[in-house]
């Protein structure tokens, strides 16, 4: 492993989501919701393994996947920034002496 990939790994933050897991659970799984169940949005999520269990329904959520597969790099780019914007409210608070934010 070079440094570069080295760095990558271990600076990924706790709460952020990778592209690359995101894709394989929408590719194998993604009819059942999977993939979102992983960027945390359960109700849509339930309601894809929900609409799964008939052969309409899984002809629906087939459909839904092919809209979420290019839309997933712009949802796991929203989540993380989300984060790192948390992260860096967190540590401006505790820098001012302030609680964190739960």
């Amino acid at each position: 492993m070079t440094d570069n990939a080295q760095q990558t790994d271990a600076t990924i933050p706790d709460g952020t989501k990778a592209l690359s897991t995101a894709m394989l659970l929408a590719l194998f799984l993604g009819p059942f919701g999977a993939h979102r169940f992983y960027m945390g949005h359960k109700g849509s999520a339930a309601m894809m393994l929900m609409l799964a269990v008939t052969i309409v329904g899984l002809s629906v959520t087939a459909i839904w996947l092919l809209i979420d597969l290019p839309r997933l790099p712009a949802m796991i780019r929203r989540h993380n920034d989300a984060i790192a914007q948390r992260r860096a409210l967190d540590r401006r608070s505790a820098t001012h002496g302030f609680p964190l934010l739960n």
